[in-house]
């Protein structure tokens, strides 16, 4: 009788978990075929069309410039907010590791770590004050202190307005990516290969890229996979700081998406986006899936 208990008690277990899980899925990939779908019908205006038109709206997504800007934006936010991010992470969370001082480094972490905390909404709010070319904070302190030469037309410049932006995102994601490096970071095999490395005489940096790094490739590939995602869909701090402009020049494929579905209604072509922005994701991530099921399956 206790068994039969123990077993039923397995299975109810199993079913807590397996049920919500395929509830989870099938959800995810009805929308996702249903965005598809949509994006092969003639969808424009506030009333539903579903008549299948095949690839017409990606046809018209692929001869705008906007899309292509907006794509190549989109590589910037990637090249130039992930890898920087993961790399200047690492090193803080290095150094506050080899912190003596555990209540410096306490404070440290707890002050890189608060930007994570606010929304990108309140964010870009923020920096669209910093970065106001007349009464911004910045330019108003430079003024003060007699450096106007340096004062900077920041996001009204459509030449520089994209790397002032993606100064923002490596802000507020800096302070997630040393938390999750240090707790990569703190296992036990770890911690004694290191002190195997001290004991022999093992350069600091030596001990960061031929023993930390190969170690944690773990973290690094979850860290960069949530940067990579986060900087691919990044809609807010655009729509709140600049609006993607000057013209297009800020313009993402999130942003492009918005303005396609709910203020010109066409939203086969937002659908069609989406699409693409999925697939795009889907790239990003298949390393971190191999990655994954190796170690898994090993």
């Amino acid at each position: 009788m206790r068994r039969w208990w123990m077993r039923q008690k397995r299975s109810l277990g199993w079913l807590a978990f397996v049920i919500p899980l395929l509830l989870a899925v099938a959800i995810l990939y009805f929308m996702l075929f249903w965005t598809l779908y949509i994006s092969c019908s003639n969808w424009r205006g506030t009333a539903p069309n579903y008549q299948f038109v095949g690839l017409k709206w990606y046809q018209m997504m692929f001869k705008l410039d906007r899309f292509w800007i907006d794509l190549q934006n989109n590589l910037k936010w990637i090249s130039l907010g992930v890898f920087p991010t993961l790399f200047v992470a690492l090193l803080i969370a290095y150094l506050l590791e080899l912190a003596q001082e555990k209540r410096l480094e306490f404070y440290v972490r707890t002050l890189i770590l608060y930007p994570a905390a606010m929304s990108f909404i309140v964010t870009g709010t923020i920096w669209s004050w910093m970065y106001q070319p007349d009464k911004g904070v910045i330019n108003t302190l430079l003024a003060s202190l007699g450096l106007e030469r340096l004062k900077s037309a920041f996001t009204t410049n459509p030449e520089t307005a994209s790397y002032w932006l993606i100064l923002i995102f490596f802000w507020q994601f800096l302070g997630l990516a040393v938390i999750i490096l240090q707790s990569s970071f703190r296992t036990s095999e770890l911690e004694s290969m290191i002190e195997s490395a001290l004991v022999d005489g093992a350069s600091r940096m030596r001990i960061l890229f031929q023993i930390i790094v190969p170690n944690i490739r773990g973290g690094l590939l979850i860290l960069g996979c949530l940067l990579l995602i986060s900087a691919l869909k990044v809609f807010d701090i655009v729509y709140i700081v600049t609006f993607g402009g000057p013209g297009y020049s800020t313009d993402v494929l999130a942003f492009f998406m918005y303005i396609a579905t709910f203020q010109q209604h066409l939203v086969s072509l937002g659908a069609g986006l989406s699409v693409i922005i999925f697939f795009i994701a889907f790239i990003v991530v298949v390393p971190y899936t191999i990655y994954a099921f190796r170690r898994w399956f090993a």
